[in-house]
Order: C-alpha cells, then structure tokens, then sequence
C-alpha cells in the first residue's frame, strides 16, 4: 500500500489527538519529520501527494506507536533544541525546557552587567580568575552548553552523578564544538573538594518536584523522563538546593552567584533557607508566563 505525505499526516494527527490537543498534536507532528525526515511542515502543504519508501513507512509506523503510547517525540528522534542548539537525549536525561533556556538568560545579562559580554574581561570580579561557572545536575549538558557557546571566554564546569548522563553531556560538547569540564559529582553525597573551585557563578536546575505532584503531570513526563531527575521526597523539597547552596559556600568566589530554576510552591521556603546560610540579594523571578520560576543571591 502505497501512503502519501496527506495520509501520513492526517494518520499521525488523528493518532495524536488522543494524548494531545490539536496545537500540540500539531507541533510533535511537525517535530517529529522536521527532525527526524528533514521534511518541514510546509512540504506537507506544497507536496501532499509525495510517497515515501515501504522501509520509511514501517519506521514512521514504529515512531508513530512510541508516540501514541506517550512517549515524548524528542525520545523518539533522539534530538532535542535548546537556546537553537541541537542536543541528543534519552530517558537517561530530562527533556530540555523553554524554561531553562530563561534561566541562561539570566546568567548571561547578569554577567554581562558586570564585565563584557563575552566573559573576556572578568578578571577581578570577586577574584583573579577567569570567568569560571559551574552548572549543577547537567543531565544532556544543555545549560552548560549554551552557556560555553555564549560565553566563548569563559571556563564552564558541570556535573551530574552517572557516567552515563556525563557521556552523554560529553557528546553533546563535541557535537556542538564547545569545551565544557565534565566531573562526576553526586551533589546530595558528595563535598566540594574535586570541584576545582572558585566559581564566579553556579547554576543548577535540580530535581524539585514533590512525589506527591507526580499524578498531576502528563503521561509523557510522568511515564518515560527520568525520576530521579524530576522529583524529590515530600518532607524534604527542598533536599537538592540545600546541598547546593552548602557547597556554593565554599565554591563560590566572593559576591558570587548562584542561579536556580525553581517549583514555584516552595519559593519562600527557598528564600529563607539561602538566609540562613548567608546569601544576599535574594531575588524571586518570574518565567514568561507569569509563574515564579527563578531564584538568584549573592554570596
């Protein structure tokens, strides 16, 4: 049977609607060929009748069963974007998020305020060091990545505590030409001494979601992201960025900065947790859609 790019993409559409509303069905459709068949969605408009090969038919049958039973499309191609850089994944590391890509933005205009854009002057900035920072629970390398292909002249440092995950942060450095330090660390274990501090500023979007939101999300995280990446015990949400925010004590240069992506029900929480360890200059921030997001402080 011989199926057109119409057939295909009503098949996929229909399929879809049944995890997804029609704008999300939609956009996994159109990511889904994009990256995977470099077939942008208008050649869906322009070429409704091309025909695809029986062997990229069964693929995209294969494809389409992953999707249907919710697994998230970026699994699927084994590609994700982040800050309009390409990125692999698998259920080993989270999904990189629009979100996240507003937390390096933060850090870079908070630099940028500081010295030169491009961390080439950051000498004295706390201390007689290049511009060095560190990103905590890397997961794909996403963060640090974007921040080594920003920052040109800096010196970008992140861990995560499997040489799994590091491999495949390391591949995702090489791919996109970028050099980024990579250490196995497990942040709730261990302490601060094979991090080669200081730091000029370390950033960190850590597991922060209570086990018992777990049911509120949508099957595709839920079911296939990483556990370990997203939740934390109920008694105790706030379990990873204590553990950072200790060792950004003893990391962190003088006035230097830490940078959380955060759940937004434990702001104040947060806030009173870096004032009992001594941070300054707490400020809570707000993502694009208007819900609280972000944390920064000053050591």
């Amino acid at each position: 049977m011989i199926f057109t790019m119409r057939d295909i993409r009503n098949l996929f559409l229909h399929s879809l609607y049944i995890l997804y509303d029609n704008t999300e069905a939609e956009a996994i459709m159109r990511y889904y060929f994009g990256m995977k068949w470099q077939i942008p969605s208008h050649e869906f408009v322009i070429r409704p009748d091309k025909t695809f090969q029986n062997e990229e038919w069964q693929e995209m049958q294969n494809d389409l069963r992953r999707l249907q039973n919710g697994e998230p499309v970026q699994y699927v191609v084994g590609k994700s974007e982040f800050y309009g850089y390409t990125l692999r994944v698998s259920p080993l590391v989270l999904i990189p998020r629009p979100e996240t890509e507003e937390l390096v933005q933060m850090l870079l205009q908070t630099l940028s305020s500081h010295f030169s854009s491009n961390c080439e002057d950051a000498v004295g900035y706390g201390a007689s060091l290049p511009c060095r920072i560190l990103d905590f629970c890397t997961g794909s390398g996403a963060i640090a990545i974007a921040l080594a292909k920003q920052l040109p002249h800096a010196e970008v440092w992140a861990t995560d505590y499997r040489s799994e995950i590091l491999e495949l942060a390391q591949q995702n450095a090489e791919d996109n030409q970028v050099k980024v330090h990579f250490i196995q660390h497990d942040v709730l274990q261990d302490g601060a001494e094979s991090l080669n501090g200081p730091f000029l500023a370390i950033i960190s979007n850590p597991p922060y979601i209570p086990q018992s939101s777990k049911q509120l999300l949508h099957k595709n995280v839920k079911d296939f992201e990483p556990e370990e990446a997203l939740f934390v015990p109920d008694e105790n949400p706030l379990l990873f960025y204590e553990h950072i925010a200790l060792l950004g004590r003893e990391l962190l240069t003088d006035n230097g900065m830490l940078f959380f992506e955060t759940y937004d029900n434990y702001h104040n929480e947060l806030e009173s947790l870096l004032l009992q360890l001594q941070y300054q200059n707490i400020e809570k921030l707000m993502d694009l859609y208007g819900k609280p997001r972000f944390v920064t402080c000053k050591k």
